[in-house]
């Protein structure tokens, strides 16, 4: 809608308010449909991470498979960056690299040691395809 001014110049400045309004719009849709689904992800992790770490670390489970700790243990590990990351993000709004900095450096070693179980994980396994016989169990023999 452009309307034309005393000077007879062009005014087109109620174009520009409802096309900010509306990008305004779009972006809140998406700020909003982000955080649902970050709240969804992060609730499914958590839940889904502590079934598996109660599943995994049952005695009967442990104790016929060695691969059970690895896999305790990554789910120990996600758990503890997804709610530290949640604390960092949405409780304490760190942004800045110098602010809750334990916090970060907790994420950074979960974010290191993610790879090496994986590696530990990926490693028993292939001694346990190659020497079948030869797999030592948790319990220690």
């Amino acid at each position: 809608m452009t309307n034309v001014n005393v000077s007879g110049s062009y005014d087109n400045t109620t174009e520009i308010i409802v096309t900010c309004a509306s990008y305004v719009s779009i972006v809140q849709r998406m700020n909003t449909l982000i955080a649902v689904i970050w709240y969804f992800g992060f609730a499914l992790g958590v839940s889904g991470n502590v079934l598996s770490v109660v599943i995994w670390l049952r005695r009967h489970v442990v104790g016929k498979n060695s691969s059970a700790v690895y896999l305790a243990t990554l789910a120990v590990n996600d758990l503890v960056y997804q709610l530290i990351s949640f604390l960092l993000v949405d409780v304490f709004g760190c942004e800045l690299i110098s602010e809750c900095i334990t916090l970060r450096y907790i994420i950074g070693v979960a974010m290191l040691v993610e790879p090496l179980l994986v590696l530990g994980f990926s490693v028993e396994r292939l001694v346990a395809i190659l020497r079948p016989l030869k797999v030592f169990h948790a319990r220690g023999r």
